[in-house]
């Protein structure tokens, strides 16, 4: 089996310097978890990161709508079947090709409000 050579230090970051902070040194043997940031991490996406010496946010791509970046899929509690979305809505700068770091919440004061109101009952506190 051919193993790929380690990556230099000297390699351009391809992201910006406002959306990254320096990079630390590399560790021997060190893991490292690279994920897209979504609304509700699925448990396995927490248990990745738990597992992992390193963790990079992915939020210089683009932001899908059809994803689970602002939305999750929630099932009752008493009818695990029956699901809903719970969405927040979102403002997209520049449209399709908007990046995830770019992203905004459209009226947060008006989301806030509807989320609130918008639980499904075995969800409420």
């Amino acid at each position: 089996m051919m193993s790929m050579p380690p990556t230099s230090a000297s390699c351009a970051p391809d992201s910006t310097p406002d959306s990254s902070s320096p990079e630390p040194p590399a560790l021997p043997g060190a893991v490292c978890a690279i994920h897209q940031p979504n609304l509700f991490p699925r448990l396995s996406t927490l248990a990745k990161l738990y597992a992992a010496d390193r963790w990079i946010v992915l939020d210089d791509v683009q932001f899908a709508r059809r994803d689970y970046q602002h939305r999750a899929r929630l099932a009752s509690l008493r009818e695990p079947r029956a699901r809903q979305w719970l969405s927040l809505s979102t403002h997209l700068p520049r449209g399709r090709p908007t990046l995830i770091l770019e992203a905004r919440l459209a009226e947060p004061h008006r989301c806030r409000r509807r989320g609130c109101r918008a639980r499904p009952p075995a969800l409420r506190l």
